[in-house]
């Protein structure tokens, strides 16, 4: 945050944009232009630190609109690490004059040995790459939306690459986006690739074990934001509501608050220095962030009873979102695999 916007600012504009988005009346690209013109997305020098408590506390009035905020970081994360940045698009995306979307959920999976990249690349006369293949879900998908995603050269066995396309770009085929249980507002869907053409200068990086090793910490780290935002938000809202009818389901409030406020600890400990960070820590701690904020809703929704379960209700919009977390890349499957690995 900055001196002249407080986190009650950021709150209070978020808890009004999520009904609109959560209805279908908005999407998330107003958040993020509200974002962009305070320069709250990344400021200059700022870090995780940052990141993580703006995305936490946006993400205690509307899910969508801190995932949206994630994903628009991230791709300022991977276009400041390019080989050769591009400063003006940089900042761009950094002001949200551009929407940025991240489709590098396949490179984790291809570096834990579970799938590999999908999208293949062939190499162009210019020096550039060709590339051909499913974006199997990304968010963020609007119109001119800077795109960064990892592609495969050659057979399994081949190298890897982490390049920028728009969805603008020729040969780009954004599938209609379908209707989800929650966050919907935010330009999630497929994509294909057929004979998209890569200029050098928008190859990021042909390391992609290396690039990701330098991003993985703020990923991680910002999506665990996200989750421990909406597990405090629910958690709150649990113990305040554990009176009367209710009471009897005040320790299990304050057991899931317990657990949402360990979860903040960690991350804000982290989030310090994520350098320091060790990979199994950051598994860990976003395995946790996702089970407290789904069994937070899911004691929000005990506890408000019949009022909770109106469709309108923020109670019952929590309750959806939080049910996303689980299938959010990396998934709650694929963190379980890596962590049994790491011990």
């Amino acid at each position: 945050m900055t001196a002249t916007t407080t986190a009650a600012d950021v709150a209070g504009f978020f808890a009004d944009a999520a009904g609109p988005v959560d209805r279908g009346e908005d999407d998330v690209r107003t958040g993020l232009r509200h974002l962009g013109a305070l320069d709250l997305v990344a400021p200059p020098g700022s870090g995780a630190a940052h990141a993580v408590t703006l995305v936490e506390r946006i993400a205690g009035e509307c899910l969508s609109s801190a995932f949206a905020t994630w994903a628009q970081r991230m791709t300022f994360e991977y276009l400041t690490r390019a080989g050769h940045p591009d400063e003006a698009l940089t900042d761009r995306v950094r002001r949200v004059g551009v929407v940025g979307a991240t489709a590098m959920a396949p490179a984790l999976r291809d570096l834990a040995g579970l799938e590999p990249v999908p999208v293949v690349a062939v190499p162009a006369p210019d020096g550039g790459l060709v590339l051909d293949g499913p974006i199997r879900w990304a968010s963020n998908l609007f119109d001119g939306a800077v795109v960064v995603l990892p592609v495969r050269l050659g057979d399994d066995e081949g190298d890897r690459a982490v390049v920028r396309i728009t969805t603008d770009d020729p040969g780009v085929h954004r599938a209609p986006s379908p209707g989800l249980l929650a966050l919907n507002g935010t330009g999630s869907t497929s994509v294909h690739l057929d004979g998209v053409r890569v200029p050098p200068q928008a190859v990021l990086s042909r390391d992609l074990r290396g690039f990701v090793g330098r991003i993985r910490p703020t990923f991680l780290l910002v999506q665990s934001a996200f989750c421990s935002g909406l597990a405090r938000r629910s958690a709150a809202e649990s113990l305040a509501g554990a009176t009367g009818v209710a009471a009897p389901l005040g320790p299990d409030a304050r057991a899931v608050a317990a657990r949402a406020a360990d979860v903040h600890d960690r991350l804000h400990t982290l989030a310090a220095d994520p350098a320091a960070a060790r990979p199994a820590d950051l598994l860990r701690l976003r395995l946790d962030a996702a089970g407290v904020a789904t069994d937070a809703t899911r004691v929000e929704s005990a506890v408000r009873g019949g009022a909770g379960y109106v469709a309108g209700s923020d109670v019952a919009r929590r309750l959806r979102e939080g049910a996303f977390l689980p299938v959010q890349a990396p998934t709650e499957g694929h963190l379980r695999w890596e962590l049994s690995r790491s011990s």
